[in-house]
């Protein structure tokens, strides 16, 4: 570890971060060059003028919110009985969950698929929204689990002493002290909603349910792929992910080096 005091320490340590930083940069300024290439800007106005744009980013939107509002909820309701209430056979029961997060959504999308059949929900988003929500819930009981461990134990038994049960304790003290963990699991949920392509791919045939990871595709055929618009294209699409994240970077940065109440 380089003394603070050490000049050459100081001067390699910046020329590491920016290595690291053109290292970032430059698959940017490639994706954004190429989404230039022949007609400027007229790349992003073809996109927007080719494809139902505004109807596909609404429809991501109705899918990503769900998620997240579904996954956030349970995730929450679960961490709240493993950290704090821990009933019997949690460790099991934990332990069962959290294995789904070594199973990626497109390994069951067979199973899946003959399901959906049966329950009549394809070519619903329901079909997208209840697969992505079962695999985003382990990722967010974890985050979630180590966040509510992380908080001294002395808040649960004040708040039972003054007469709290388990529902408004969770509710009137515990919800406010997660807001910054429940940003992170909200972004991190929405930003694989937001991205998912298998799912809507399969599950939403209709043009109407299609969703924004399918806008690119419109420029992309059997023999010719117009690259400039594909990359306009992706560039279009995550810009509300890039907005979402500006709007909760306070809250993400607490979540993440949170788990203690000073």
């Amino acid at each position: 570890m380089f003394n603070k005091q050490s000049l050459p320490g100081r001067i390699l340590s910046q020329l590491l971060v920016l290595a690291a930083l053109v290292a970032f940069a430059i698959p940017l300024v490639l994706i954004v060059a190429t989404s230039l290439d022949g007609g400027g800007l007229g790349n992003y106005l073809d996109v927007l003028a080719r494809t139902p744009f505004l109807d596909f980013i609404r429809n991501s939107l109705v899918v990503a919110t769900v998620t997240v509002v579904a996954t956030t909820a349970l995730a929450l309701l679960a961490a709240f009985s493993f950290e704090t209430l821990r009933p019997r056979g949690t460790r099991v029961l934990k332990l069962v969950l959290l294995s789904g997060l070594a199973l990626p959504v497109v390994a069951v999308v067979v199973p899946l698929y003959a399901l959906m059949q049966q329950l009549e929900l394809f070519n619903t988003f329901w079909a997208v929204i209840l697969p992505l929500t079962a695999v985003s819930i382990p990722f967010g009981i974890l985050l979630m689990g180590n966040y509510i461990g992380g908080l001294p134990p002395e808040i649960y038994e004040a708040a039972r002493m003054d007469g709290a049960g388990p529902t408004r304790y969770l509710v009137s003290v515990l919800l406010p002290l997660c807001r910054p963990i429940i940003a992170v699991v909200a972004l991190f949920t929405f930003l694989a909603a937001w991205n998912e392509y298998v799912l809507p791919l399969i599950f939403l045939q209709s043009t109407g349910l299609q969703v924004a990871t399918q806008i690119p595709n419109y420029f992309q055929g059997d023999r010719l792929i117009e690259l400039p618009k594909v990359f306009a294209a992706n560039i279009l699409i995550s810009l509300p992910l890039v907005a979402l994240y500006l709007l909760l970077q306070r809250q993400f940065r607490q979540g993440l080096s949170g788990g203690s109440v000073k």
